[in-house]
């Protein structure tokens, strides 16, 4: 018996000398289903926080927490009342209203008198009033100069007699300047070597 292959050129169940199968067919694959979209939700109201129930006894301080700070700043006044603030030292005010009037004469010397006259330290006040002085002295020096160097002949000389003795009082400030506030911390009179007092 004689096996023949089919005339159409299909292969039989079995095929060759290889012996495979032939595939099945595929089936066709159904169309996948689309996504459809979802109507918004509205939103949820928010749910109240959930509270621990306090544990039996009332609240408790836990340790380590909060701690009154000390009381470093506010104190209760004492029984009498505010204390008044020290009084400042005028030491400072006497040498900046000298070492102004060394250099600026009268002005700086009546303004520091204006201001300390009323401060009730009559130590201070002999020292500005002092100042005050001998810068009116110095002053009238100089006016005395301008006057009298208008004078024809004689009045060259007398101007230059005026200017030495300007040089002088200038002089005399400056040492007054230097010994003010020693002087004041010692209790001594203001140390002017010349002065006439005009302000009493």
């Amino acid at each position: 018996m004689t096996t023949l292959p089919p005339e159409d050129g299909q292969a039989g169940p079995e095929t060759g000398a290889t012996g495979q199968q032939p595939e099945p067919p595929q089936q066709p694959q159904p169309p996948q289903a689309q996504p459809q979209y979802e109507a918004p939700q509205p939103p949820q109201a928010p749910q109240p926080p959930q509270y621990q129930q306090a544990p039996p006894g009332g609240y408790q301080q836990p340790a380590g927490g909060y701690q009154q700070p000390p009381a470093a700043g506010y104190q209760q006044p004492p029984a009498g009342g505010y204390q008044q603030a020290p009084a400042a030292d005028p030491v400072s005010n006497i040498t900046l209203n000298y070492w102004l009037s060394v250099f600026f004469v009268w002005l700086p010397a009546l303004i520091f008198f204006l201001i300390e006259k009323d401060k009730g330290n009559p130590q201070a006040y002999a020292y500005h009033r002092d100042n005050l002085n001998f810068s009116l002295v110095r002053t009238i020096a100089y006016v005395g100069i301008v006057v009298v160097g208008w004078i024809p002949y004689i009045g060259w000389l007398i101007a230059v007699l005026l200017w030495l003795a300007q040089i002088v009082l200038f002089v005399f400030h400056i040492i007054a300047a230097v010994k003010a506030p020693e002087g004041y911390r010692r209790g001594e009179q203001p140390g002017f070597i010349f002065n006439i007092p005009m302000v009493k």
